[in-house]
């Protein structure tokens, strides 16, 4: 570097500095925007909690008045996400996507490779027209049948099952939230909305290197730790407690003689006793009455655990199993999503008997084993609960709580031929009135809710839940956020921050830029939040460019809904992360390719399907 550019890096930071002094605002919005920043990527906060506190501090700090911090609850574009949830549920409760998956689990029963073919572009096109949870959810309990009839680990199909899902939804307007999201500030900026299809062309783009990447490459590169030919798939060792009680087997013995160990091979690692907790106790320490045994353990050893005379599966001290001993029970795996109420919140807090007609069995945690008392565990995404409720009111648990991901449960939806036909015919018709211009999609997607609750394919109660209010409450607060940005100048400011070190290069490379910061983003934070923080940004960029700011929304849409080489970049990624017992470094492995096989494609086809 020269000495001249040196002089002008400094005269530059100390203008960009000096503006800061001048405007507290923008300081202050910067202060803000790394906060959220980094409580979304760090889950110290539930990510609604975050977000009302983004709105919160805004409008104290006057950045906001309280009229502008409660605008994103209005937007168009939050309400268009809320309906598009609504119209998923009706397809997913009327069974219609129940025939083409057992259909695709035929065909991949005769050829593993046309039926991993078939099931990738199912999902891909099912995902593109309705929201990807519930696709993913139907199909993760049949490719691990297909998997499991074929001889195949199915942690070689689940991770490709939640990148087609991703795939599929950059294609249209509708196939995620974040289009929906960009399409409706590019119409605030007076660009105008995208059509339905705007985004097809360079999505099946994308769509096509995906699968050839996970056909070709990926199913190499994933793990198969899974034993192929096992009779029952899980998600693995469960952390419980058990209390042995006077008269069990286990009592007098050591921990290396006890059944428990001998017989059901299950892991103690932790003895309280008298209130008094020994970490990692010896093979020779001998067991007593009322010793309440941390130990970890499969399935199937706690099913047979659970039927072992004077010994009480006791995960919570100070709580007694609320389900009736006799009663038949069926065992739930529940894994918790980004977006669930029970993230961020103790065990001890949560009454699973009143909530869930459950009782607490055990929990699997993502970040592994820890000292941490049962009761004071603190579940984050991609945790594993394992749940017992009686067989009469198992459905009901199911239905009422749709934002509770239950791997284990394979019953689908009643199938209803007329519901089914409706409820489809209710998404085709919103879709072609949005794609048509005839209406707008918010109007449309509003029109097709009411049409599915008054014809009592779903109700109203069934309605409301299927929101995922945590998102939309993100989407509020992210919005807000974003309005702060462009009135403090704050997005401004940023923006010729960066077109300081890549104006030089041109438009495309600055592009290539945002769309890596977005990709990276994404996967340490919601991609709704990353779109609607750089959305501002990146059209002053466009501005101070004088170009079009199209590929430069496109590029940020496009890099937040294909966030592959973290599991909590997007929610079926943790769905089949739990589902899968797969680690981290999985996801890196056949992820991280992916993304940077997505950032070259971008980089290059953006400015040729959308010019500058």
């Amino acid at each position: 570097m020269t000495l001249h550019k040196y002089f002008s890096v400094f005269y530059r930071a100390k203008g960009w500095l000096g503006r800061l002094y001048m405007n507290h605002e923008i300081l202050i919005t910067l202060i803000i925007l790394a906060g959220a920043v980094i409580l979304f990527a760090t889950e110290l906060l539930s990510i609604d909690v975050t977000a009302v506190l983004i709105i919160g501090t805004l409008v104290l700090t006057g950045i906001l008045s309280p009229q502008e911090g409660l605008s994103g609850l209005s937007n168009t574009a939050v309400a268009t996400v809320a309906a598009m949830f609504v119209l998923s549920a009706g397809i997913e409760k009327s069974g219609a996507l129940n025939p083409i998956s057992t259909y695709l689990e035929g065909l991949f029963r005769r050829s593993f490779w046309l039926g991993i073919v078939a099931i990738l572009l199912a999902v891909s096109f099912l995902s593109a027209f309705i929201n990807n949870t519930p696709v993913v959810a139907l199909f993760i309990p049949v490719v691990i049948g297909c998997a499991r009839s074929v001889r195949v680990s199915p942690e070689k199909l689940l991770i490709p099952l939640s990148f087609a899902s991703m795939f599929g939804g950059i294609c249209t307007l509708i196939g995620t939230s974040t289009n929906i999201l960009v399409s409706d500030y590019a119409e605030s900026i007076g660009m105008g909305a995208f059509s339905m299809f705007e985004m097809t062309g360079l999505g099946l783009v994308f769509l096509l290197a995906g699968l050839l990447y996970l056909l070709a490459i990926g199913l190499h590169l994933l793990p198969a730790h899974a034993k192929p030919h096992a009779e029952k798939y899980h998600l693995g060792d469960y952390i419980t407690n058990v209390v042995l009680q006077p008269g069990a087997r286990s009592i007098g013995k050591t921990i290396q003689q006890a059944p428990l160990k001998t017989e059901l091979e299950l892991e103690i690692f932790q003895v309280t006793r008298k209130g008094k907790r020994i970490f990692s106790p010896p093979d020779d320490f001998l067991l007593e009455p009322y010793d309440t045994l941390r130990v970890t353990g499969n399935l199937e050893q706690i099913r047979k655990l659970k039927t072992r005379k004077n010994v009480v599966v006791h995960p919570l001290l100070n709580k007694e199993l609320s389900v009736d001993p006799g009663s038949e029970l069926l065992l739930h795996e529940v894994v918790v999503l980004s977006n669930s109420d029970l993230a961020g919140i103790k065990l001890q807090d949560i009454d699973f008997q009143e909530r869930f007609g459950a009782t607490f069995l055990g929990v699997r945690s993502r970040k592994g084993a820890t000292n941490v008392t049962l009761g004071k565990w603190k579940l984050t995404a991609g945790d594993c609960l394992l749940l017992a409720s009686p067989r009469d009111q198992s459905g009901a648990m199911h239905r009422n709580f749709p934002d509770l991901f239950i791997i284990n449960h394979t019953d689908h939806s009643p199938f209803s031929q007329k519901h089914a036909l409706f409820a489809g015919g209710v998404v085709v018709t919103v879709m072609v009135l949005a794609a048509l211009n005839i209406m707008p999609i918010i109007t449309a997607a509003l029109l097709g809710c009411l049409a599915l609750v008054l014809c009592n394919i779903v109700t109203p109660e069934e309605a409301y839940r299927s929101i995922s209010w945590k998102v939309i409450i993100l989407l509020a607060g992210s919005l807000s956020l974003g309005l702060a940005l462009e009135k403090t100048g704050t997005a401004r400011l940023l923006a010729d921050h960066i077109l300081f070190w890549g104006k030089p290069y041109g438009p495309m490379a600055v592009l290539s830029a945002l769309y890596l910061v977005a990709t990276l983003l994404t996967g340490v934070m919601s991609n709704g939040a990353t779109v609607v923080l750089l959305a501002p940004i990146v059209v002053s960029v466009a501005q101070s460019l004088d170009v079009s700011a199209k590929p430069f929304l496109m590029a940020i849409a496009f890099a937040a809904s294909a966030s592959f080489f973290t599991p909590i970049g997007y929610q079926t990624n943790t769905m089949v992360y739990a589902a899968g017992n797969y680690t981290f470094r999985d996801f890196f492995r056949i992820g991280a390719p992916l993304n940077i096989l997505f950032w070259i494609l971008a980089s290059l086809l953006i400015p040729v399907f959308f010019p500058f």
